[in-house]
């Protein structure tokens, strides 16, 4: 076993919180309270998920508010996706 704190969250759950805060604005306390878990672990939760998102281009500006799915990638080129199999 490593040593640290374990997540209070797992991985989809912040990166939902870190989204939501960066679409919508909401607060840490008001992540805190949706998620039944300290605003500290909401602060931990964007602060390791931010550069995650950075490190794939995918950053954002400070004042700035994400309003369409278009805004939260800009600029990305698409993803190739896999041939479903017998085409």
């Amino acid at each position: 076993m490593g040593a640290g704190a374990k997540h209070r969250l797992v991985f989809v759950d912040r990166l939902l919180a870190t989204l939501v805060h960066l679409r919508h604005g909401a607060t840490h306390d008001v992540l805190a309270c949706w998620f039944g878990v300290d605003r500290s672990t909401i602060t931990r939760a964007i602060g390791e998920v931010r550069p995650l998102l950075a490190a794939r281009g995918c950053t954002i500006a400070a004042g700035i508010r994400l309003r369409t799915l278009a805004e939260v990638q800009p600029s990305r080129p698409a993803v190739p996706t896999s041939p479903t199999p017998g085409s």
